[in-house]
């Protein structure tokens, strides 16, 4: 994604609220009318409370009314009033909780659907995912400030009208202030909102690092290492000052006009001028012309007051709807953002194990650096394949080719001699099961962990996630597992909960794999964090599993893939070395040498 224009015009303000309105309306009808009606009721009461009685009061104390019109209007206000009280306190008290929480969620899941599916090459650019992070963090305040413009759009817009007729009425000639002023109004605004979004969006970047940096501090990952480098945590300490320094520097170069737009519209216009103006015009109507009464006098001052609050409330609303609706478009320029890697006809996936061949595959992350070059391999089904080399040589690389997790830049992958693209991409991804160097265990029970999906707690599902641990290797007697399977991970949430070892949480990520059953199963360093004993086990059971299975291995431990089919040495994106173990030895080439010196360090 580029940097898009972060102004908007008047049509494109409208279409971003024009969006929140059809997304609050389409999931909360009810509440949303609600909302409304709440809104206007009480701008309609407060015209009535403040403008309509007060002029009916004083025109009948100045008039000699009898008494007991005054007290019958009072009466009739004081009524109204309770019965809005309540109606408001009801809305105030039990829909408004309910409505939010429902938008919120409403809001989040657009986003959610509409990017879980995006590609992974998406997160690997920098200026998308900052825009994903400012996405996730506006969300909510997106809707707060749309029902905040909503509901003084809707209300104090008919109270702008109400007290517009009746100003009208009374004296024409006091409307020309709020008009005159309004055009200066409106410039300020804009040109503050402007410098607001403009600031906010030059702070995106530091803020997110600043974030990650106070991460670091709070997380349990970086515990450990934050205790043992002390220096690491003074590297930290210093980045974090530099973000809040480049955040203030930005602050500061944009504090300063906004402070005179601010000023210049709040005490300029708001106040010196247009009470000045106003009060001079009324002193004027009533004192040399007699055209105006003292009771008009006062409630039209309150309604030209109220009114130029009204405009200027209005105004200030609008700004916040200026920025709300550059956020909203930066979001759904997110949400526009449409996936490369797509099913191009939807074939379906073979339910048997198949051919897995490439052809002159070429690679590149970033145009002109090149990662693989010129890939050919064949994998048979139920074969074992293993991928060895040196770390960057280009082996997680080629497995998330072969998973389609991307496209290849030149090239191809084939499935029994079919493009991979042709066929259905969900259900070719599910079909390969894959443990990942970088896997996560999730804040949730044990078994939600092996699932990875919602659990139906029937029998036969248990037995499946439990044998899958026992093929795992995961041992449910630990004492620490007092709920077994039901057991929370990590003690984030729960007292009761467990940290796992490396060497444990590995296992839970090939339990998720074996409990999938599927014909394909690719191992990233699948026992990087096992002891040798545990990783020679493992790897027999795995052999035994997955007997009519294909796998294919990738591995620093040579011990792990002596016994594959076919071994790939892979080097700077190549594949320089292929056959089985005996063949490599003989050969006496890269593997032969990695081998020796492992060997002899068992050896010693």
């Amino acid at each position: 994604m580029t940097q898009q224009n972060i102004s908007l015009t008047g049509k494109e303000i409208l279409a971003q609220q024009w969006y929140l309105t059809r997304l609050c309306f389409g999931r909360a009808p009810g509440y949303m009318a609600l909302h409304l009606f709440e809104s206007v009721k009480l701008q309609i009461s407060i015209f009535f409370e403040f403008t309509w009685c007060i002029n009916f009061v004083l025109e009948a104390a100045e008039n000699h009314a009898p008494w007991r019109d005054i007290l019958l209007c009072m009466g009739i206000l004081l009524a109204a009033i309770a019965v809005s009280t309540a109606s408001f306190a009801f809305y105030m008290q039990k829909a408004l909780p309910k409505l939010k929480p429902m938008l919120y969620h409403a809001f989040r899941m657009e986003i959610y659907t509409r990017t879980k599916d995006l590609d992974l090459s998406c997160y690997d650019d920098t200026d998308f995912y900052q825009k994903f992070i400012l996405s996730t963090q506006e969300a909510d305040a997106c809707i707060d400030r749309y029902l905040d413009a909503l509901n003084l759009y809707s209300g104090q817009g008919v109270r702008f009208v109400l007290l517009l007729i009746y100003c009208l009425t009374i004296n024409p000639a006091a409307l020309l202030i709020p008009l005159f002023l309004f055009p200066l109004d409106y410039m300020l605004v804009k040109k503050g909102n402007a410098l607001s979004v403009k600031a906010r969006m030059e702070r995106v970047s530091h803020e997110q690092k600043r974030e990650y940096q106070n991460r670091l501090f709070y997380l349990s990952d970086y515990a450990k290492d934050l205790r043992l480098y002390p220096s690491m945590q003074q590297k930290c300490r210093q980045d974090f000052g530099g973000s809040n320094q480049e955040i203030r520097r930005i602050n500061r170069a944009y504090g300063k006009p906004l402070a005179l737009c601010y000023f210049a519209h709040d005490a300029l216009l708001g106040r010196l001028l247009r009470e000045a103006v106003t009060w001079s015009l009324l002193l004027y109507q009533v004192l040399v012309l007699h055209s105006l009464s003292y009771a008009h006098m006062i409630t039209i001052s309150n309604s030209i007051g109220s009114l130029t609050n009204q405009g200027m409330e209005m105004m200030l609303c609008w700004k916040n709807v200026m920025e709300n609706s550059a956020y909203v478009a930066q979001i759904r320029r997110l949400l526009s953002v449409e996936p490369a890697i797509v099913s191009h006809n939807g074939l379906p996936v073979p339910g048997a194990p198949a051919c897995l061949e490439t052809e002159r595959l070429n690679f590149s992350y970033q145009p002109g650096h090149p990662v693989l070059s010129d890939i050919n391999l064949k994998i048979q089904p139920a074969q074992k394949i293993a991928l060895v080399g040196y770390n960057g040589s280009g082996k997680t690389t080629l497995v998330k080719l072969l998973m389609r997790l991307y496209d290849p830049t030149s090239g191809k992958v084939c499935l029994n001699g079919t493009d991979i693209r042709e066929f259905d991409v969900r259900q070719y991804r599910f079909s390969i099961g894959s443990v990942f160097q970088d896997f996560k265990i999730y804040a949730a029970t044990l078994k939600e962990n092996v699932r990875m999906d919602i659990c139906h707690d029937t029998p036969e599902e248990t037995y499946e996630i439990e044998s899958a641990l026992y093929n795992a290797h995961f041992s449910l007697q630990d004492h620490r597992l007092i709920y077994q399977i039901e057991t929370p991970m990590t003690t984030e949430f729960e007292k009761d909960g467990v940290n796992l070892s490396g060497g444990e949480a590995q296992k839970v990520a090939i339990a998720r794999t074996l409990y999938r059953k599927q014909n394909m199963i690719i191992m990233d360093e699948p026992s990087s964090a096992l002891d040798p004993l545990s990783e020679y086990l493992l790897n027999q059971e795995l052999n035994e599993i997955a007997r009519d299975k294909t796998v294919i291995f990738i591995s620093h431990r040579l011990s792990t893939t002596r016994d594959a089919d076919c071994i790939y040495m892979m080097e700077q994106g190549r594949i320089i070395e292929s056959g089985t173990h005996e063949e490599l030895l003989k050969l006496d080439g890269k593997y032969a040498r990695m081998w020796n010196v492992q060997a002899s360090l068992y050896r010693e």
